[in-house]
């Protein structure tokens, strides 16, 4: 069986102050810190990596990273979202309501993915030839002349919250979270990368073995 590499990213001194539930925030600030040392620091063209994420509680100063070892969850070699997506496809639905639970508490504080791809210009329209291969379910942005390349981090923690850490090459990266309007009812990503985080965290979470 593939060993699991760990790896330890710091932590800044200071919270982002993005959500206003405090261990969301913690994790929004975890996460931009992982995408800063394991993502920009090691540099673009990368493959794309999963890994369990473990914080002791919200005052640490480091987070430990276990990346999955490529064979576990993508022995296909297919798009990485294609793989996600048949790894959680037969584990279980997350509850609408789950019940809050502390990171110190869990064996788990969440999953991500780190992963690269091509965007095109939000306020371009397709072409006629894109879109009859998008119609064909082509993927088409890295074929763009004006395509633009992005570094991307999705994650669920426990709670199902979602979060979404986005850098354009060349820029400054950005952090979203489904906590920041409503910390006390966590909303669902939406799309198949949140999805499948969401039903692999519960899925841990609850003990249950995935890998």
């Amino acid at each position: 069986m593939p060993s699991w590499e760990k790896r330890t990213v710091l932590m800044p001194s200071s919270p982002l102050g993005l959500c206003r539930d405090k261990l969301a925030d913690a994790m929004a600030t975890a996460l931009h810190a992982i995408e800063a040392r394991e993502g920009e620091r090691r540099g673009w063209d990368r493959p794309a990596r999963l890994f369990t994420m473990h914080l002791a509680d919200i005052d640490s100063h480091s987070i430990e990273l276990r990346v999955v070892p490529t064979l576990m969850w993508n022995s296909w070699d297919i798009n990485p979202a294609d793989a996600l997506t048949r790894l959680a496809r037969h584990l279980p639905d997350p509850p609408a309501e789950p019940r809050r639970r502390e990171y110190a508490d869990s064996p788990i504080t969440g999953t991500a993915l780190m992963f690269e791809g091509w965007g095109r210009p939000g306020d371009r329209e397709l072409t006629e030839s894109e879109q009859r291969k998008v119609e064909q379910g082509t993927r088409i942005n890295h074929l763009a002349a004006d395509r633009i390349e992005t570094r991307c981090v999705y994650a669920a923690d426990i709670n199902q919250h979602q979060f979404h850490v986005f850098r354009v090459r060349g820029e400054e990266a950005r952090v979203y979270s489904s906590a920041e309007l409503a910390a006390d009812t966590p909303t669902s990503g939406s799309g198949r990368i949140p999805d499948a985080l969401n039903r692999i965290v519960h899925a841990l979470r609850e003990g249950r073995r995935v890998f």
